[in-house]
């Protein structure tokens, strides 16, 4: 998206912008950075631990960021 804003071609980044933007709304459905230790713990790139006060995401929030995840392509 940068890359393609980088290079003028503003329609690019709109529609990488536009295909991941439940992505980045989901993202802060509970405090930061609990949704996106969860989304890189679902893609495999971390393990997903948490040191108080921080704690795991609420199951149902989990499901929702999930499911935004593999809608976008994100995760298979």
């Amino acid at each position: 998206m940068v890359k393609s804003f980088a290079a003028a071609d503003a329609a690019a980044a709109l529609k990488i912008h536009e295909r991941f933007y439940p992505v980045f709304k989901d993202l802060f459905i509970e405090t930061n950075p609990g949704p996106v230790k969860a989304a890189l713990a679902m893609m495999g790139l971390i393990e997903e631990e948490c040191r108080l006060p921080m704690v795991e995401m609420a199951s149902g929030n989990r499901k929702t960021l999930e499911a935004t995840l593999r809608k976008c392509g994100v995760l298979k």
